[in-house]
């Protein structure tokens, strides 16, 4: 028997007696222990471990999960998974539009900041508040402002990005970076040269997703503080 197919069968019956947490463990050991090539299996842990995630109150953790699955396997559950829990902005759906472009903006700024920071987190839960209350601050201005009305979902992001808040540790020559499009590879061919891609270009992964939802997509703000352990 395979050795990942233990841990994923482990955390399916966790899943189905409703231990969310439980499963979320197996699936991790089993999506590590799964071999790249088996495609199909690994799209298939990837899944269920989103659906662990989501249920273990982890949304923004399950999307990126789901995210990995997609670029894995198109159709199927995680197609319609996608469709339902995904926003335009590659993040978990929200209750409205306004939410989804409020916690996209927020991403976008909080990934700027943790970059400027040594340790790539925040250093204690005032300095997060301060920031998050910052950030909430600049997106009323802007969303008062109506420059957001008619705009798509990849506009709306080259916006957020080029957006500067005033908040501490950055200094002036942020303010005067140039935005540049994102580089990524062409990993349909393995080719190692690279290209610029844009937001609503498909993506070169092969998932048939735009570039903004899936390779592209914007990181939770979850995810940039806590997504690597």
């Amino acid at each position: 028997m395979r050795i990942w197919a233990i841990s994923y069968s482990r955390g399916l019956r966790k899943l189905s007696k409703h231990c969310p947490q439980s499963a979320v463990a197996e699936l991790r050991e089993a999506a590590a222990a799964c071999p790249a090539r088996a495609r199909k299996d690994l799209s298939r842990i990837l899944y269920y471990l989103g659906l662990a995630l989501e249920r273990s109150g982890q949304p923004s953790l399950a999307v990126k999960s789901w995210a990995s699955a997609r670029r894995l396997e198109r159709g199927g559950a995680i197609g319609r998974v996608f469709a339902r829990w995904v926003n335009e902005y590659g993040m978990r759906r929200m209750q409205s539009r306004d939410l989804d472009d409020y916690c996209a903006f927020k991403a976008a700024q909080v990934a700027r900041y943790l970059s400027k920071r040594g340790l790539g987190r925040f250093g204690s839960k005032a300095e997060r508040d301060a920031v998050i209350d910052l950030i909430t601050d600049s997106w009323r201005v802007l969303q008062k402002s109506g420059f957001l009305r008619g705009l798509t979902a990849s506009r709306k992001m080259e916006l957020f990005h080029r957006a500067r808040v005033q908040l501490p540790f950055l200094y002036l020559e942020d303010a005067l970076e140039t935005p540049s499009r994102a580089i990524t590879g062409d990993f349909r061919h393995g080719s190692a040269v690279s290209v610029r891609v844009k937001p609503d270009d498909r993506c070169p992964c092969g998932s048939g997703l735009p570039f903004r939802r899936c390779c592209g997509r914007q990181a939770s703000c979850l995810e940039l503080e806590y997504g690597s352990h």
